[in-house]
């Protein structure tokens, strides 16, 4: 890859998904709670079916849920970033490090 061509990538502005457009976005923080309680419930609906007992295939599936919404709040509680509406400054940029060449 030519030299233009890696610094240009590298310029390349970061692209976000979708989800995390929208939690950068006034309002963030509400559909972060939001969502986490959604996890929560889904979480707790999916305990009951495996305290109430399961096949072994319908277990695994129930189990793979809960780890699921586990995860995701996790992952939304890491992104707690604050939103445009709770943000009165801009963000400051990360510190850069250059490489000795």
């Amino acid at each position: 890859m030519p030299a233009s061509d890696t610094r240009a990538a590298m310029n390349a502005p970061i692209t976000l998904t979708e989800l995390e457009e929208r939690l950068a976005a006034p309002g963030g923080a509400e559909l972060r709670a939001s969502l986490s309680l959604r996890m929560d419930a889904l979480e707790a609906a999916a305990r009951a079916q495996l305290e109430r007992g399961l096949a072994p295939a319908a277990f695994q599936n129930a189990q793979a849920l809960v780890d699921a919404a586990r995860a995701a709040r996790e992952v939304l509680a890491a992104s707690d970033l604050p939103s445009q509406s709770t943000a009165s400054a801009p963000a400051a940029p990360l510190p850069f490090n250059s490489l000795p060449r």
